[in-house]
C-alpha cells in the first residue's frame, strides 16, 4: 500500500531533479534516503512524509507546492536543437523541464491575458523535408517575410518579429557552448516556441539562432522524434535549418543587390546593417553562387588569420555595440496582470508552483522582480493603455487599438 502524502506528484520530483542536473542517488544522499527510494518517489510506487518532502524541496529549491501541483502531462516532441552531437543528456534533460515549464507559464497567462495569434501561412512544401531544395528554402523565407510584411529590408528585431506573429520566445542562460537554441510546438496552446540559449554570444549570433529555429517551424512540421534523433536526418533538419536563417535574415534579391565583390571588409561593414555575422555572410555568398568553393575556403582561413573565428571574435561582436535582442511576450504578460491589480507578484508565484527565479528567466523579468508583493512598485501607467508594437519594416513604435489586457 502506498503511504505518504496522498497529493504527491511523482512527475513533479523528476521534473525538478533533471531540472537541477541531479542523479536519483546524489538526490538521496541528499535527503537521506536511497535512489531506489527516489525512483519509487517518482514513479508513484511511494510517496514522502510531509517532513521528507521539505527536506526534498530544499535540497532542490523548489517550494512544496511544486511537487502536489499537477505536472504539464503533454507530449513535446519532436523538439528540435540547435545543438552539436557531443551535448551531453544531462545537459537537454535541465532545457527540457524548463520546456513544460514555459508551457505551464504561457497558459496561465493565457487566461489572462490576450496573446498575438499565430500568424503561420500556409506555404506549399513538399510533405517530406528530405525533398526540400534550395529554391523551396527560398521561398519559403520569402514568403515568411512577405506575411509578416518585413519586405526585403533588414529586420530590425528578429525576436520581436517572432512574437509579433505568436511565436513566444524565451532567452535561458546555460553554460554550454554545444546548446544553441531549441524550438518544440505545443498542440495543447497551438502554438510553437522557441529558447535561445544567449551564453558568451553575439546578438548576430543569437539572431542567426531565432531565425535557425523559425526555419524548424516552418520547413519541418512533419519531421518525426526518430527522425530529429537519427544523426543523418538531424544533420539535414540542422543545414536546411540554417539555410532558412541565413534566406530570411538577408534575402536572396537583396543580397545579390549588395554584395558584388565580397570581402571580409565589406562585409564586417554590411553585419550592423543586416544583423548577420561575416561567417554566416560568406556561407550565403556562396550558397548563392557569388563565390565559389575556393573563395569561400579563402575567405575562411582570412578569418582565422585575422583571428575573426569563434566566440565573440568578429568585429561588432561586443554587446555594447551590438546589443541582445530580447523577448517581451511573457513579461508584458506578467506586467500585465499585475497591473490589474487581481494578483500581487506573491500570488503569480504561488499559483505557478515554480521558483520565482525560474519564473523570472522565464519571463524575462529582472532578477529579483518577484521577490517583491508591492504592486504600487509596478509601472501603473501601462494600465489601460492600448498595446504598443513595432512597424517591422520601419523600425518605429506604432499603437494598436485595444483593451489593456492585449499585450
Amino acid at each position: 500500500m502506498v503511504v505518504g502524502l496522498p497529493n504527491f506528484c511523482g512527475a513533479r520530483l523528476t521534473e525538478a531533479r533533471l531540472a537541477r542536473g541531479m542523479f536519483k542517488k546524489t538526490l538521496g544522499d541528499l535527503v537521506g534516503v536511497s535512489g531506489t527510494a527516489i525512483t519509487k518517489y517518482e514513479e508513484g510506487e511511494d510517496k514522502p512524509q510531509a517532513e521528507r518532502l521539505d527536506v526534498i524541496a530544499r535540497q532542490l529549491g523548489f517550494p512544496r507546492s511544486f511537487f502536489t501541483a499537477r505536472a504539464w502531462e503533454e507530449d513535446l516532441q519532436p523538439v528540435f536543437w540547435r545543438s552539436r552531437s557531443t551535448e551531453t543528456r544531462t545537459a537537454r534533460d535541465m532545457t527540457e523541464q524548463r520546456m513544460r515549464w514555459l508551457c505551464e507559464v504561457f497558459h496561465f497567462l493565457e487566461q489572462e491575458v490576450e496573446f498575438p495569434s499565430l500568424k503561420l501561412p500556409d506555404i506549399d512544401l513538399p510533405e517530406d523535408f528530405r525533398s526540400l531544395t534550395q529554391e523551396d528554402i527560398e521561398r519559403a523565407a520569402e514568403t515568411m517575410r512577405d506575411a509578416w510584411r518585413l519586405r526585403s529590408h533588414p529586420i530590425p528585431d528578429v525576436t520581436l518579429a517572432l512574437e509579433n506573429a505568436g511565436i513566444p520566445v524565451v532567452n535561458l542562460d546555460f553554460m554550454s557552448d554545444k546548446q544553441d537554441g531549441f524550438c518544440f510546438r505545443s498542440p495543447t496552446l497551438g502554438r510553437p516556441f522557441v529558447g535561445i540559449n544567449i551564453h558568451k554570444v553575439s546578438a548576430a549570433r543569437a539572431r542567426f539562432d531565432a531565425a535557425h529555429e523559425l526555419g524548424h517551424v516552418v520547413l519541418h512540421r512533419s519531421a518525426t522524434p526518430q527522425q530529429e534523433r537519427d544523426p543523418a536526418t538531424h544533420k539535414l533538419l540542422e543545414s536546411q535549418a540554417h539555410a532558412f536563417a541565413a534566406a530570411f535574415l538577408f534575402p536572396k534579391e537583396s543580397f545579390l543587390a549588395e554584395v558584388s565583390t565580397p570581402s571580409l571588409d565589406y562585409f564586417a561593414a554590411l553585419k550592423k546593417k543586416w544583423g548577420m555575422s561575416v561567417g554566416a555572410m560568406i556561407f550565403r555568398a556562396w550558397t548563392l553562387g557569388v563565390i565559389d568553393e575556393g573563395e569561400k575556403a579563402g575567405l575562411q582561413q582570412n578569418m582565422g588569420r585575422r583571428r575573426w573565428r569563434g566566440p565573440l571574435r568578429e568585429p561588432f561582436d561586443g554587446l555594447d555595440q551590438m546589443p541582445l535582442e530580447h523577448p517581451r511576450m511573457l513579461r508584458r504578460g506578467i506586467e500585465a496582470v499585475l497591473a490589474d491589480g487581481i494578483l500581487d507578484r506573491r500570488a503569480v508565484v504561488e499559483l505557478l508552483c515554480l521558483p520565482r527565479n525560474e519564473i523570472e528567466r522565464l519571463t524575462g523579468l529582472e532578477p529579483g522582480f518577484l521577490s517583491t508583493a508591492e504592486v504600487e512598485e509596478l509601472p501603473l501607467p501601462m494600465k489601460r493603455r492600448a498595446a504598443d508594437g513595432v512597424d517591422l519594416a520601419g523600425g518605429t513604435v506604432v499603437t494598436f487599438p485595444g483593451t489593456h489586457r492585449r499585450v
